[in-house]
């Protein structure tokens, strides 16, 4: 698959929770990192069981997408509707829009590592999540 058509099908994968994609698309020894640190394989599988259920009707655009020899960046945008189960965080099925960046680095064609960077407190915000200040 060329660079772009790996970072679809990676959206196309978190979009519908498809376990079995992951295979294909990612090595064994695939690690994650993100907010919350970094993760292996069977971290990325309990999130990816997650993600599709607390934001369905997912609608993802890959606003830039730009490659190197080994990486892959997308900066991109997610419309879904929220189902529940993030931050305890009622839900309405509310619309929510998601924008990030996120890093691919690719070994043998497929994903070895990511790096996202996510607007999970604007996210929080359009579900009513109220922010603190000292």
């Amino acid at each position: 698959m060329r660079p772009r058509e790996i970072a679809q099908a990676w959206f196309d994968m978190c979009r519908t929770g498809d376990a079995d994609r992951l295979s294909e698309l990612a090595t064994d020894d695939f690690v994650c990192h993100g907010p919350g640190g970094a993760g292996d394989r069977a971290m990325f599988l309990e999130w990816l069981r997650w993600y599709p259920t607390a934001f369905s009707e997912q609608t993802p655009v890959l606003e830039d997408v730009i490659v190197t020899d080994d990486r892959i960046v997308v900066r991109y945008m997610v419309r879904s509707t929220y189902r529940g189960g993030y931050l305890n965080l009622p839900a309405y099925d509310q619309p929510v829009q998601e924008t990030g960046i996120i890093i691919f680095r690719l070994a043998d064609g497929r994903v070895a590592e990511t790096w996202l960077e996510g607007n999970d407190l604007e996210v929080a915000q359009q579900l009513g999540g109220q922010v603190r200040t000292l």
